[in-house]
């Protein structure tokens, strides 16, 4: 059963399997990370266009609802390097609103798991000075508004605009290896 976990994960790119040494946590180097999160921004850049095509009163009503619980969410733990898991939920289920009523299951899918793949590096990288100033709420506020104003390409640009941040933050932090040093690693 765990080995079926295992390769459930690796089929999501959370873990990787390494011949005859068993599974590991996927280590990206920044370059992979870069080239994951202009996937995202395209992914979800095209979901976006679709939701607010295709989104109706409901589902607007359940957005802002979404953005009130995770603004209302204390963002940070009693540690105040660590984002709280609560918010984190919120921040995920904010999110996956935004591309509700999209249409598309698999775009749906893949922009979570895109999301749940950098989840490990925004967690290290929360404590640097560039992830405490940064203010997520007024990102994540404005790529409501412009979505409520059905505005496709201003919620598109802020929603590229928001994960290029993030990779920002994550790269500068020195949390990821660079490719030539997880190169390096994988050859001993």
């Amino acid at each position: 059963m765990a080995r079926e976990a295992l390769s459930h994960l690796a089929g999501d790119w959370l873990v990787q399997l390494k011949p005859n040494r068993g599974f590991f946590v996927t280590d990206l180097g920044a370059t992979e990370l870069a080239d994951l999160t202009e996937l995202r921004c395209r992914v979800e850049e095209f979901g976006i266009a679709l939701a607010i095509e295709r989104g109706d009163l409901a589902w607007e009503s359940q957005l802002i609802a979404a953005h009130h619980m995770m603004e209302g969410t204390p963002r940070r733990s009693e540690s105040p390097n660590r984002i709280a898991t609560s918010w984190s939920d919120a921040h995920a289920l904010f999110h996956s609103m935004l591309l509700e009523p999209c249409g598309l299951d698999h775009l749906k899918s893949l922009a979570k798991t895109l999301a749940d793949i950098t989840l490990f590096y925004r967690q290290l990288a929360a404590a640097t000075h560039e992830a405490v100033i940064r203010d997520v709420a007024a990102e994540h506020t404005a790529i409501l508004k412009a979505t409520l104003a059905r505005d496709t390409a201003k919620a598109g640009q802020l929603l590229r605009d928001h994960y290029t941040k993030s990779l920002t933050v994550i790269t500068s932090s020195g949390v990821l290896h660079t490719d030539s040093q997880r190169d390096q690693e994988y050859d001993d």
